[in-house]
């Protein structure tokens, strides 16, 4: 004889269930990298894979978009990475230039302030060696950390490929747990997160592309030394918002310093760059990711903030799709909210 379902509010341990589910992913966020990596190429590949899944069936689907991205990351690879190599080394060569410049600009600055001279030598004297031991200690962590993530991304494709062909199995397979009376609700939920997160990925990769380009091509009329590599940094730096205030316009003003540029160019720079990312948050971020983020600048602003520093870098990188989850649940509460009979004044 079944047991017939019991009214009410849900169990505490179910809430214990949820708490412990997202502890587990805190905890494990480094192994589960890969599969953040894949969800978020999913989310690029699955319009296509759906449209061309009306044609063909699903798996030759999967594995013909599969193909054909893989085939293009090949040869973007192919093309940039003996690039970036190129700059990379150039860059090294330089580093002696850049030292003779340093020196010749600070030297006569240094013999006018002798006190600051002063303050150098005994910084340099009071180093501890012990500190660049443990320094070069904790790189080479660090380097085997990268390596057995770099290893993990292996499986990415193989994620990815499930995801594509059976995620909306498993989605379904969740939606069974979700008590009746809260389906609909819960759905609806989901969709709008779907609908937001994708539109922001797809968009946000082609919005990063678009920097990438005029961002270069700006840095290179100015005659910014690895105007291209500035620009590509800048492009895709721009996953994490206003980053490129940090990761691209210091390194571009400190190489046209070391070149010998006057006020009137370093100040271009600095135009160029303000105009370009004005252009972003204008037109290509409302247009090209349509505002299906549905975020107030101020409201990513906060993601930013709140969510680096509660989870460090990848607080930075998922802070914006965070952000648009929080919100879809908040939008959902303040429904609730005026539908109080306190609210409505009944």
């Amino acid at each position: 004889m079944s047991r017939p379902p019991r009214p009410g509010r849900p169990p505490l341990w179910l809430l214990g269930i949820a708490i412990g589910f997202l502890v587990a992913l805190w905890v494990l966020r480094e192994a589960l990298m890969p599969f953040f990596v894949a969800m978020v190429l999913a989310y690029l590949l699955l319009p296509l894979v759906e449209r061309l899944a009306r044609r063909v069936r699903r798996p030759l689907a999967v594995l013909s978009i599969l193909a054909v991205a893989g085939g293009l990351l090949a040869l973007v690879l192919w093309l940039l990475v003996p690039w970036l190599l190129d700059q990379l080394g150039r860059l090294v060569d330089s580093v002696p230039v850049w030292r003779g410049a340093i020196e010749a600009r600070v030297g006569p600055w240094l013999q006018n302030h002798p006190w600051i001279a002063q303050k150098l030598r005994e910084g340099i004297e009071a180093f501890d060696p012990m500190v660049l031991v443990t320094g070069l200690r904790n790189a080479g962590v660090g380097l085997l950390q990268w390596f057995l993530r770099a290893v993990s991304l292996v499986l990415v494709p193989v994620i990815l490929y499930f995801l594509l062909m059976d995620g909306h199995l498993a989605l379904k397979a969740l939606e069974g747990l979700i008590p009746p009376r809260h389906r609909e609700r819960v759905g609806r939920m989901a969709a709008e997160i779907h609908r937001r997160l994708g539109g922001y990925i797809r968009g946000q990769v082609g919005v990063a592309l678009a920097m990438s380009v005029l961002q270069g091509i700006g840095l290179a009329v100015l005659g910014v030394p690895y105007a291209w590599l500035l620009g590509l940094v800048a492009g895709f730096s721009n996953f994490v918002p206003y980053s490129p205030y940090i990761t691209a316009l210091p390194p571009a003003l400190l190489l046209l310093g070391l070149g010998g540029a006057g006020a009137l160019k370093l100040l271009g720079a600095v135009v160029v760059f303000a105009v370009i990312q004005k252009a972003e948050a204008l037109y290509f971020t409302p247009v090209w990711v349509g505002r299906s983020s549905n975020l107030h600048p101020l409201e990513v602003l906060l993601a930013v903030l709140a969510f680096g520093f509660a989870f460090g870098l990848l607080g930075l990188v998922f802070a914006v799709p965070l952000m648009i989850v929080v919100k879809v649940a908040f939008e959902e509460l303040r429904r609730d909210y005026k539908d109080l009979a306190w609210f409505r004044g009944e």
